[in-house]
């Protein structure tokens, strides 16, 4: 089934082009064979994240990536904020992030949790390879770049 993915950018710290960000999920859904009609993924930053996290999860503060799974559509809400301060932690790059959360977030959707240890296992190991072919495909490399104040 062909998913339709559209995007909503309300976040200014980092410019992640619309046609890279619905790829990258095109191809993580068509590689699921995913059922869904619809899904949204909604660019953040860290103020929004916590409201959203404290709202649905009870839980303070921000998060990378939020996953909501409705009637045959999904919805992402992603921190680009966590993407820039995780990439310089992890020393990687913040399109790197941010294609990890995209990737992450549709794994939620389609039956992968990571409560357990061996749920975080399995879904890292899904994780893994589906960044592995992302990366030799060229879509892994979003052309994002954080505005002046994040970089560093």
């Amino acid at each position: 089934m062909n998913t339709v993915v559209f995007t909503r950018n309300r976040q200014r710290r980092l410019r992640v082009p619309r046609a890279a960000l619905v790829r990258l999920a095109t191809r993580t859904l068509a590689r699921l064979d995913s059922t869904l009609a619809a899904l949204g993924i909604i660019l953040v930053n860290d103020a929004a994240m916590a409201g959203y996290n404290e709202q649905f999860h009870h839980r303070s503060g921000p998060t990378d990536v939020l996953a909501f799974h409705y009637e045959g559509m999904g919805e992402l809400i992603i921190s680009t904020e966590r993407a820039i301060a995780n990439a310089r932690r992890f020393r990687t790059t913040p399109a790197r992030e941010l294609a990890l959360y995209v990737i992450h977030g549709i794994l939620h959707l389609h039956g992968y949790d990571d409560r357990t240890p061996a749920q975080r296992r399995r879904m890292r190991a899904a994780e893994r390879r589906f960044m592995a072919t992302v990366e030799t495909t060229g879509v892994c490399q979003l052309p994002c770049r954080a505005r002046s104040r994040c970089s560093g």
